[in-house]
């Protein structure tokens, strides 16, 4: 069974883990002539020359630098943003984005109180503040920051999401689920939401589970997360057809998934006693990952219901040659040799 996650928390972590591994770029456009500067960033580089008191297109050019990784320059131009336009807020915010990318909470949450000093009101630099408290695990901080968003604006799915990880995070379950709840209320189609609520109730609920799981997935037709866990729920409450509906639906999105792949071939294999379809399976897990071991296996055995001893011998030895005495190889070839 797969435990609960958090999303925000591993989406963030990693592009911080990423991130701060990296050197600081230069721009390498000094002294460069027009025809070698992109054209968005030529565009703004003509618009601050034009206007060079304007801190938003600073904020604009800062954002194309970060997209490109180019911190130092990203790091220029919002200083400038801020200098020029002193109160501009999406400066501040995009300070805090470029601190938090370098993997410096601390500054990305200092600037966001820079904010506050002028724009008390603001319900989404609170919620800003929030998603940073909840990575430095600060919870107690965090369901402030939630719930001063929440007075200026008590509609907000997104409050109500963070206020259930932070809850999730000190095993609060159940007020947990209601503050998920509550955002999925509010935004029916809050994806993080409707996958926590999926995760958590796969212990409690696989029926429940699974609707939530399709939910996310209509809310979010592209992520392979919520096919594969609707898969996977399919498949262990005897249900394989859309479980492989499922699997072959992130194969369509992403070719390459040796995951959804693999498992559809299980599905044949266990479920449905498909053999040939499931070998045909495995044999493309194998194609994307030849150190696949349970792969090889399952081709393997599939071969041996089919009664091709010749075929399946080869792949057990191959799982050998992988894992060092696998057991279920043994056993496989042990199984052959009584045949003879």
């Amino acid at each position: 069974m797969r435990n609960t996650f958090s999303f925000l928390l591993i989406a963030v972590i990693s592009l911080l883990a990423v991130i701060s591994s990296c050197k600081l770029k230069d721009s390498g456009t000094s002294g460069s002539s027009n025809d070698s500067i992109p054209q968005e960033l030529s565009a703004l580089n003509s618009a601050i020359e034009k206007e060079p008191e304007n801190s938003d297109l600073y904020v604009q050019r800062s954002d194309y630098y970060v997209r490109s990784e180019l911190f130092n320059n990203a790091l220029s131009d919002i200083n400038k943003a801020i200098e020029v336009g002193p109160k501009n807020v999406k400066a501040y915010t995009g300070l805090s984005g470029i601190y938090l990318l370098m993997g410096k909470p601390q500054e990305s949450l200092d600037a966001l109180n820079q904010v506050l000093k002028f724009d008390e009101k603001n319900a989404d630099v609170y919620l800003k503040k929030a998603k940073l408290y909840l990575i430095m695990k600060d919870y107690e901080n965090c369901a402030a920051s939630v719930q001063k968003s929440l007075q200026i604006d008590p509609n907000q799915a997104d409050a109500y999401y963070l206020k259930g990880m932070a809850l999730m995070e000190n095993d609060k379950m159940d007020l947990a689920i209601e503050s998920f709840q509550r955002s999925v209320s509010i935004n029916q189609a809050h994806f993080d939401a409707l996958m926590q609520l999926g995760y958590i109730w796969e212990n409690r609920d696989q029926k429940m589970s699974i609707e939530y799981f399709k939910s996310a997935s209509l809310a979010n037709p592209k992520s392979t997360e919520a096919l594969y866990n609707l898969g996977l729920l399919y498949q262990e409450n005897n249900q394989p057809r859309k479980a492989i509906q499922s699997y072959e639906t992130i194969t369509r999105i992403d070719p390459a998934n040796k995951l959804a792949i693999y498992n559809t071939g299980y599905v044949y294999l266990v479920y449905l006693s498909k053999y040939s379809e499931g070998a045909a399976c495995f044999s493309q897990a194998i194609k994307l990952d030849p150190a696949y071991s349970d792969a090889w296996y399952n081709r393997g055995y599939c071969y041996e219901l089919l009664k091709d001893k010749e075929k399946a011998r080869n792949d057990y030895q191959q799982v050998l040659k992988l894992v060092v005495n696998d057991p279920k190889a043994v056993e496989g070839l042990n199984r052959l040799d009584k045949m003879q």
